[in-house]
């Protein structure tokens, strides 16, 4: 199989684990940036906050215990069935 074209399967679930999605064949070239937006919007997270500001999601591989940068590329970051916990990035002040 060619880079190009290889996928992984993955899961994401917001932070209180009350809503948990499959993501299906996710090209490996993929940025973690971009599946999280997709995730995002499938899931129906909130994409505001209280004060209308625009919330930035970001995630963390459950595997592995950390943050996944949003430039890193899922082939990089990731393995087949890995769990994504998705989470807005809070700004103190």
């Amino acid at each position: 199989m060619e880079a190009a074209t290889a996928t992984l399967d993955l899961f994401a679930r917001d932070l209180t684990g009350q809503k948990r999605f499959r993501l299906s064949k996710v090209p490996v070239q993929s940025s973690i940036g971009e599946i999280v937006r997709s995730a995002v919007a499938r899931m129906g997270l909130g994409v505001q906050d209280r004060d209308g500001r625009d919330l930035d999601y970001r995630a963390r591989n459950e595997r592995e215990g950390r943050q996944i940068q949003n430039s890193e590329l899922v082939g990089d970051a990731l393995r087949p069935d890995d769990e994504l916990v998705l989470y807005p990035r809070i700004d103190a002040g």
